[in-house]
């Protein structure tokens, strides 16, 4: 049985049935048709100058592959797609399409429905995977180079993909036994099925990457041994480390760290922790926090528990950095939630929590986030629970700075310079342990532009450029290249 969303509601997208996948971790969203894709494609009115490219972090040619799509021609699409993405399955299903990126700037959609790219992307991306699987990008000759990259997220994969493009020996030193990184473990199975990400990741280590999974940098092998078998380094650990919680009663039994909850529910396979499960929840769940990853917890919650799950949010929706689709979904499957509380103190009955104490807030001024801050009235209300996962934001993991000694700014987060590259020559890092949490798709960019800065500084090439978006946009997104992409006759440009 399946929902299939008509074009007039606000989310044109098939969906399963909330009752239906409120009960299992099946993907929520359904795939377009092949009459679906290309009608939705046809709708693209081919820009001059496309904003939904200019707007997305890898320059995705959404231009090329609606075109090619609205045609039939699924190879074209594919290829468009495939050169500046290396999970175009993952990032299709994981970005903001309508709340940030490529749709918001959707030309179509200040006259209705913008165009539904993420849901022709995920179709092309599933015909590639399932019916017809296509040949890698070409790599350049070998340059006799060796990189490591620390970090097997999709910020390590995006810099390795690049940098075998470019002829250079790749190795992947990732401490978890599967790639993917928090895009594996901590993106739940109904948004992001698990086998798209393994295919793509694959494919990547298909290309001629060495991969050692396992192994943690500064523990299993030193990040100096690191540094002399290889010509260059890049550092692409991710987003990690949770501050501690200050809050009375947090080390209550029920009181659960949202990143923890999610790794240990998705780590070793959805399938295995329910045959193992490792937390009782109860069958009342508090989740605080408004992010993804917190509605990511509640949705999870729902599931495993099939009781009463409320996000607690110390703004209000309209302020919640996630996501509108998704918090549809989660009300769909029976998600509450409740606005202007913040946790004041938790309290137990034989060492186990038993209930919550809010703060009761109310929005004041601007904050630097743009955003009305949120302001204690003084009041409380307590709410009875059996648990509270507590999703509020982590910064960068800061494991191997501290072991190997690496400069740092706020938070532990790695400082480069505008090249990528930290005070150590030939060490860079990119991704979310340089900039703090991200979706996937700007970590993915993050790490191509520091590979793109690894390369030169491995060729002693002069930057011709000053970002990846400046090569790619000048090269490839120019009237030239398209007018070249409709006759046929496209130029052979080297990896980007």
């Amino acid at each position: 049985m399946s929902l299939r969303t008509e074009r007039t509601s606000k989310f044109p997208f098939p969906k399963l049935e909330p009752e239906l996948r409120k009960n299992n971790f099946e993907e929520v969203q359904l795939p377009y048709t092949m009459e679906e894709a290309m009608a939705e494609a046809s709708r693209c009115v081919t820009c001059g100058s496309p904003i939904c490219m200019d707007v997305c972090p890898l320059q995705t040619d959404i231009r090329g592959m609606c075109e090619a799509v609205a045609r039939g021609d699924l190879t074209t699409a594919y290829h468009r797609i495939r050169e500046t993405n290396a999970l175009l399955g993952t990032t299709a299903r994981c970005c903001p399409q309508l709340d940030s990126l490529c749709e918001a700037a959707c030309v179509v959609g200040s006259q209705g429905q913008p165009v539904a790219s993420g849901m022709i992307q995920r179709f092309v991306a599933d015909w590639e995977r399932n019916v017809s699987r296509q040949p890698d990008p070409g790599k350049l000759g070998s340059t006799g180079k060796k990189v490591a990259v620390i970090g097997g997220g999709p910020a390590g994969l995006a810099a390795a993909e690049l940098l075998r493009r470019y002829g250079h020996s790749v190795t992947i030193f990732e401490e978890l036994s599967t790639l993917g990184g928090t895009a594996w473990y901590g993106i739940p199975d109904y948004h992001l099925p698990k086998d798209v990400l393994q295919y793509e990741a694959s494919r990547i280590v298909g290309m001629g990457v060495d991969v050692k999974l396992g192994v943690r940098v500064g523990k299993d092998i030193s990040f100096d041994e690191i540094r002399s078998d290889y010509d260059a380094v890049l550092i692409a650990t991710g987003a990690k480390d949770v501050p501690k919680s200050d809050t009375p009663g947090s080390d209550l039994e029920g009181v659960i760290d949202g990143y923890k909850f999610l790794e240990d529910v998705f780590v070793a396979g959805v399938e295995a922790y329910l045959d193992r499960p490792k937390y009782d929840l109860g069958k009342r769940v508090l989740v605080i926090g408004g992010g993804d990853s917190a509605l990511d917890c509640a949705r999870t919650a729902l599931r495993l528990t099939g009781g009463e799950v409320t996000m607690v949010y110390r703004r209000t929706e309209a302020e919640m950095p996630v996501d509108e689709i998704l918090i549809q979904e989660g009300k769909e499957e029976g998600l509450r939630l409740q606005f202007l509380m913040a946790p004041k103190a938790y309290a137990g009955e034989g060492g186990h929590l038993a209930k919550a104490t809010m703060s009761v807030m109310k929005l004041g001024d601007l904050d630097k986030s743009g955003r009305r801050s949120p302001v204690p009235t003084g009041e409380t209300s307590d709410m009875r629970c059996d648990t509270v996962i507590v999703a509020v934001g982590r910064g960068p993991s800061t494991f191997l700075q501290k072991e190997a000694h690496i400069p740092t700014g706020p938070r532990g987060a790695i400082s480069v310079d505008d090249r990528s590259m930290t005070s150590v020559p030939g060490v860079f890092a990119a991704g979310d342990v340089v900039t703090g949490e991200s979706l996937v798709v700007r970590a993915m960019a993050k790490g191509r532009d520091a590979a793109q800065r690894l390369h030169e500084f491995l060729l002693g090439a002069e930057a011709k450029h000053t970002s990846m978006y400046e090569y790619y946009f000048t090269r490839r997104i120019t009237g030239r290249y398209y007018r070249s992409m409709m006759d046929g006759n496209e130029d052979k440009l080297p990896p980007i």
